[in-house]
């Protein structure tokens, strides 16, 4: 079964309105007042939405590049969820999570006394959580059985 640029042209329009929501937009966001502005992702429309998912060019989504381009929006919006989390734990606002936000996370406190220590996400060793480190502590705990 082939979906049509008619068929897909709903799906496609959520798409662009999730999709407009980047990786690259969540860092900017936490990055610290006296950091460079990030330009802002500009949003994206059906067209382009779905010329990026049509693989091979050919003005026709097929289920496996429908899936692959559904897939992408669900991290984006996976990301977008994490961020969102990352910057209400940040409750200094300095764009990086501190010791003590850092023992109030959800998933450190159901951790209890086996939460690792914070220090094994710090990668940069700045003695915080940036966003994409706090990325690697959630990864690492949702893995954990």
């Amino acid at each position: 079964m082939i979906i049509t640029r008619k068929i897909a042209a709903s799906a496609v329009c959520i798409a662009a309105v999730l999709g407009a929501t980047t990786l690259a937009q969540a860092q900017a966001q936490t990055r610290p007042a006296s950091a460079a502005p990030a330009s802002a992702s500009q949003p994206v429309g059906a067209a382009e939405v779905f010329a990026r998912w049509d693989k091979d060019h050919n003005k026709t989504l097929s289920p496996e590049e429908f899936k692959a381009g559904w897939d992408e929006v669900q991290a984006n919006l996976l990301v977008y969820k994490l961020h969102e989390n990352f910057v209400a734990m940040d409750t200094n606002k300095d764009g990086v999570l501190e010791a003590a936000e850092y023992a109030n996370l959800e998933l450190v406190k159901k951790a209890g006394a086996s939460a690792p220590a914070m220090s094994t996400f710090d990668t940069n060793k700045s003695q915080t959580l940036d966003f994409k480190e706090y990325v690697g502590f959630v990864k690492a705990m949702v893995k954990k059985p």
